[in-house]
């Protein structure tokens, strides 16, 4: 049986008033969730979700994805139950083994990062300490290479693929393969998810600065991440992209919600 499509955002929080906004506006657009990254210099992933749940009655609200290695397993497992019981359960816990600015975050707050193979088992360890505390949580984990895709098809709820942004449609494929494989009895019960990385025909500004990506160049390598057309040409490529790889969660930045919110119109519970 084909999954339902997902939607999310994924935002930061710059300002309370404007925050409790968009969770509003994010509902009423008819996403089905609002996450939040994990940033040291922004606001802890976990409060931004409490305060996004207290002002909204059906979005799904997470971190996206927590660093395991920069906590103890107890602490996620902690403030996992804390905000399952404030979000009144509409919550998907993110975690994974790290990103690339995760090391110097780690020197910063004095807490050792590990070696590749340590940051796993702290991923791994936390999993299993959120599942015991919160069995009922959603749990998902972000996963690129093949070690980490194969953890992610055992353990998680939901699969990030964490593809680069000009990896096309067949990484994708191999990626959720991966999943699927490791997943194995359970592949039909857990949910792929990626991050678009625009919508439409104009790129948000901070990518161009930071990762040097146009819109010229995602299409020139046929990028996955880039979602371009109609609402109904989008539509039409989320659904075809469902039969190859499997993916039916489609997270984007909150920039493109606007322009995305017609495809989710659409799609929703197809």
């Amino acid at each position: 049986m084909t999954a339902p499509f997902r939607f999310g955002l994924v935002a930061t929080v710059r300002d309370r008033a404007d925050w409790l906004a968009l969770a509003r506006r994010a509902e009423d657009l008819g996403f089905d969730s609002l996450l939040v990254p994990d940033n040291l210099d922004g606001v802890a992933p976990m409060l931004a979700c409490a305060a996004s749940a207290s002002v909204t009655t059906s979005l799904t609200v997470g971190p996206y994805v927590l660093a395991a290695p920069l906590r103890t397993p107890g602490l996620v497992a902690a403030e996992a139950a804390a905000l399952h019981l404030l979000a009144d359960g509409r919550v998907e816990i993110g975690l994974g083994a790290g990103r690339p600015d995760s090391e110097a975050e780690a020197g910063r707050l004095g807490v050792p990062f590990g070696s590749p193979s340590e940051r796993v088992g702290v991923l791994e360890t936390t999993i299993a300490a959120v599942r015991e505390r919160v069995p009922a949580a959603r749990v998902t984990v972000a996963a690129s290479g093949p070690r980490m895709l194969a953890l992610a098809g055992r353990r998680a709820d939901v699969v990030a693929l964490g593809a680069p942004p000009l990896a096309d449609e067949a990484t994708l494929a191999r990626m959720a393969g991966v999943v699927r494989e490791a997943a194995g009895e359970r592949a039909d019960e857990v949910v792929l998810n990626m991050n678009l990385t625009a919508v439409g025909d104009d790129l948000p500004p901070w990518l161009t600065q930071r990762l040097g990506l146009t819109v010229e160049s995602l299409r020139a390598a046929d990028a996955a991440g880039l979602l371009s057309g109609s609402p109904a040409e989008m539509a039409a490529t989320l659904q075809r992209r469902r039969d190859a790889t499997g993916i039916t969660y489609v997270c984007a930045g909150v920039d493109q919600a606007e322009k995305l919110a017609p495809v989710v119109d659409l799609l929703r519970g197809l």
